[in-house]
């Protein structure tokens, strides 16, 4: 696989191994690429697809405000984090 390939053909090819039956050296092999350079790229976008699901979460928090002092609380619903502004 050259350098100058972009990540959208390298996902490409990682679909296209995955639906094949090939295993993944048989599939690098067929395709000139490097085994060391498709593992790297398979286990990137893997973990580029978990930190993405983790980050679309929404976090429950619940707003409290004290009349007394400026600004306000913040913290989620288990009470594991607070920020104070």
């Amino acid at each position: 696989m050259s350098p100058y390939q972009n990540h959208a053909t390298i996902q490409g090819h990682i679909v296209q191994w995955q639906v094949s039956d090939l295993t993944q050296a048989e599939y690098c092999t067929q395709h000139g690429i490097k085994p060391h350079i498709f593992s790297y790229y398979k286990k990137k976008f893997s973990l580029d697809s978990e930190v993405a699901k983790r980050s679309s979460q929404l976090i429950p928090v619940e707003l409290v405000g004290d009349e007394a002092s400026p600004g306000s609380n913040l913290s989620s619903s288990s009470g594991m984090t607070q920020l104070s502004c």
